[in-house]
């Protein structure tokens, strides 16, 4: 049996060496966008990869010491939050052979990764809860973190896609404007990323039904009035609107500008819903 407070010694081990390892990353990825060169590029790619699997390693021994899933918590799901970034960034990169959200999502996983190892002592080790275990519970959390997740993308490539926009038509494509990804591409990849996270939040929130009509039906027969899943279905007819909108031939603009106005409707569900409005979705501490 595995001891819960050496799992959450490793737990902090290997958080603060992500936490690091996305530091660098980020200060890399920067440098790169405004001195690109091979070697720069290769170690910012590197670090965040290494970075993303410490992560991992960061979750799983908190798996181990709290004896459920790590994200249950407020603090604990940033971890995973900011593993999506990570991992999304370098899926992102592989795939389209571009460094340009580099400078964007690494830093965001960096700010996630750092206020979740801002807990108070203990706070690694909250009460087991005997609800809050099993596969479908697990992966109900997993798929909505990782459809947040790629909402936060979207989000990203948006920022990218009006920031480009304005520089071709102010003329100014000058030092790092001149490395932004063509307008088609942002299109694309945030038309992927629309599609991913309403994937996930759609199955997640499925699943999550699931799990609550066994768990919470006999104590809590009103379960599906709680704010929060009114808010998440909200978010999820949101997105699907603007994907629907975006595949069939919207101003890249509008999807850009609504996919931002959506991730404002992520962090609002994320924090202040779970933490002041929700009386079932409560973040355990």
């Amino acid at each position: 049996m595995v001891d819960s407070a050496a799992a959450a010694a490793w737990s902090g081990g290997f958080g603060w060496t992500a936490l690091a390892l996305y530091a660098i990353a980020s200060a890399l990825y920067v440098l790169n966008l405004y001195k690109p060169s091979v070697w720069t590029g290769g170690a910012a790619t590197a670090c965040a990869v290494v970075g993303a699997v410490t992560n991992f390693g960061a979750l799983y021994a908190r798996a181990l010491a709290v004896g459920t899933v790590p994200y249950r918590d407020l603090l604990g799901s940033m971890k995973l939050f900011g593993f999506f970034l990570a991992v999304l960034s370098v899926v992102l990169e592989l795939r389209h052979r571009d460094r340009a959200l580099g400078p964007v999502l690494m830093p965001a996983a960096l700010f996630f990764m750092l206020l979740a190892l801002l807990e108070a002592p203990g706070a690694g080790r909250p009460a087991p809860n005997p609800d809050l275990k099993g596969a479908i519970f697990a992966l109900h959390v997993t798929l909505n973190m990782l459809a947040y997740a790629a909402f936060a993308v979207s989000c990203a490539l948006s920022i990218l896609y009006l920031a480009a926009g304005r520089a071709l038509k102010s003329h100014r494509l000058s030092g790092p404007a001149t490395r932004l990804p063509t307008l088609s591409y942002l299109e694309r990849a945030n038309r992927t990323s629309l599609g991913l996270g309403s994937i996930a939040l759609g199955t997640g929130l499925a699943l999550g039904f699931f799990w609550a009509s066994r768990v919470w039906t006999p104590d809590h027969p009103h379960w599906a009035l709680d704010p929060k899943i009114f808010f998440a279905l909200g978010t999820l007819f949101f997105y699907l609107f603007v994907l629907v909108r975006a595949r069939r031939g919207a101003p890249g603009v509008s999807t850009a500008r609504l996919s931002i106005a959506g991730f404002a409707l992520v962090l609002l569900s994320y924090t202040a819903v779970n933490m002041f409005v929700s009386k079932l979705h409560v973040f355990r501490a």
